[in-house]
């Protein structure tokens, strides 16, 4: 299979201080790829190196077969390379349906096209539909997360990176936001950093466990179950 995302020997931190060296891996076209570990181990720190939030200490991003390395956060997720980060960023004060309308001016769907995926995503998360009047701030940590992804999807991802989607949900809303990431598998690819074992095992087809900032051992998943 082609990679939709590949990294080679890319290393990241904070200034001099390296929190993973020499990293490599693709992340195969419509395929979704995990990466277990507890807090600490760079897990976070990789996806911003990856979306350009952070720079990298060396090594380079490629993005459905072209450089991104030297791209802005902006300009990648322009290209398809888009993030949800961890604690979902929503903006509080505004309305569910204001959230939903700040990727229009990412201009990656024409405004018909922008429509019917807006119809599509909130069909996928009919709780969305029921709050679009709602701030932001008043809803539950769950639906802030699906707020956050779908809000992602409307930047029309090639890629999609998800950094800890189930943290401080409620199993139930882990099991409502496990599903509609299920039912998203094939469309796009998908990168996942998780803790939570049981969840990342459900989703992902491959999973990698990253200790010490490095990652280590492939295991196949069986990806079509609930939480």
């Amino acid at each position: 299979m082609n990679a939709s995302l590949a990294i080679r020997a890319l290393s990241g931190g904070y200034g001099r201080l390296a929190v993973f060296r020499d990293l490599s891996l693709d992340l195969s076209t419509q395929r979704v790829l995990g990466i277990l570990g507890p807090n600490g181990v760079g897990k976070s720190t990789l996806l911003k190196t990856i979306a350009g939030l952070l720079p990298a200490l060396g090594g380079d991003v490629r993005l459905q077969g072209t450089s991104i390395g030297m791209r802005s956060t902006y300009e990648r997720t322009r290209a398809g390379l888009v993030l949800v980060p961890e604690g979902r960023q929503i903006l509080v004060k505004l309305s569910v349906r204001e959230n939903l309308d700040l990727p229009r001016a990412a201009g990656r769907l024409p405004p018909a096209a922008f429509r019917t995926r807006l119809d599509e995503i909130l069909a996928l998360f009919p709780r969305l539909q029921e709050r679009l009047n709602q701030s932001g701030g008043a809803l539950s940590g769950g639906e802030q997360q699906m707020l956050a992804i779908a809000r992602a999807l409307l930047l029309d991802p090639a890629v999609l990176m998800l950094d800890e989607p189930t943290q401080g949900l409620a199993p139930i809303m882990m099991n409502q936001v496990l599903g509609a990431l299920q039912k998203l598998r094939g469309r796009f690819s998908m990168l996942v950093v998780e803790q939570n074992k049981t969840f990342l095992h459900a989703l992902a087809d491959d999973v990698l466990t990253m200790r010490g900032g490095q990652l280590s051992s492939i295991e196949h998943t069986e990806s079509s179950h609930g939480y």
